[in-house]
């Protein structure tokens, strides 16, 4: 299965390469290509009008564990200056385009920033820390670069809005800590983590989700059963529902339950604002809980 993948990545780039999908008209500003939407958002929001940005993976209503590459994905990696990869075994398909393009590319890999290895919870995206440490590692490799004068003027000001939401998490660590909340699958387990939340659902249920795979019948008890007990909130990633995750959100609706509906792929344009929904809706459950004022 991994050769095939290579042997497709290889096909695709050499068709992109001579042609047969760059349709597109050239631009003088430098191509800056993410598979992931997060990152993309991030990255537009350090470079603003000094280079394009363009998230190949920016349907909130796909699977992106389905997703396969494309020649379009192929053509635009060929043109890249820079790739931004999510990394821990999310985006291996990206990561195969790289790898079969004929010229070197400058690559930022979160997974890397992180030491997070595929196997373990890919979805760095909800986690405040990997996007202070991405924003610094793609402006060490941009500002040395000409047409990025401004790129130190506007990190400073991203990483200072990420520090602030990380104080919120800090916050709720500080008062909340050790409350139990419920997940349907892992996206959002780095944040809780930082959180100091406990999540009650079978750890192995929750990687079993997120691989497409079915749970024991004992971890799926658990993970009803744990609903039957008030957590704070269940977090439901609605963007990979399958039976079993509607079967975990109806029992937390019949528990009376809050649910927080979560996507992998972000909705608007603003990363800042994206995670600080998220957190919004965990603060006003917390409550509930007594935990915070």
């Amino acid at each position: 299965m991994i050769l095939k993948r290579v042997l497709s990545a290889s096909v695709i780039i050499a068709l992109a390469v001579n042609g047969v999908a760059l349709r597109a008209g050239a631009s003088t500003k430098p191509l800056i290509v993410s598979g992931v939407s997060e990152w993309g958002a991030l990255a537009h929001q350090l470079v603003g009008s000094d280079a394009k940005v363009l998230s190949l993976l920016s349907d909130p209503n796909a699977d992106p564990h389905e997703h396969e590459a494309t020649i379009s994905d192929a053509a635009n990696v060929a043109q890249a200056t820079v790739v931004l990869e999510n990394g821990a075994g999310y985006d291996t398909w990206l990561e195969q385009l790289v790898s079969a393009r004929g010229s070197k590319v400058a690559v930022v890999n979160v997974g890397t920033l992180m030491r997070v290895k595929a196997g373990k919870n890919p979805h760095l995206f909800y986690n405040p820390l990997a996007a202070i440490a991405f924003v610094k590692s793609l402006t060490a490799l941009l500002q040395h670069r000409p047409g990025f004068a401004n790129i130190t003027v506007r990190s400073t000001a991203l990483v200072g809005q990420l520090r602030k939401m990380q104080g919120t998490v800090a916050t709720i660590a500080n008062s909340c800590v050790h409350v139990k909340v419920a997940a349907t699958e892992d996206v959002t387990s780095y944040l809780l983590g930082d959180a100091h939340l406990d999540i009650v659902t079978p750890e192995k249920l929750r990687l079993a989700v997120g691989n497409g795979v079915d749970p024991s019948i004992r971890d799926l008890a658990t993970a009803l059963d744990q609903l039957k007990k008030h957590p704070a909130f269940l977090i439901d990633n609605i963007q990979t529902a399958t039976p079993l995750t509607n079967e975990l959100a109806a029992q937390a609706k019949s528990s009376h339950v809050p649910i927080i509906k979560v996507t992998e792929t972000m909705r608007g344009t603003d990363y800042v604002s994206f995670i600080n929904g998220v957190i919004a809706s965990m603060q006003v459950d917390l409550r509930k809980q007594g935990c915070l004022t």
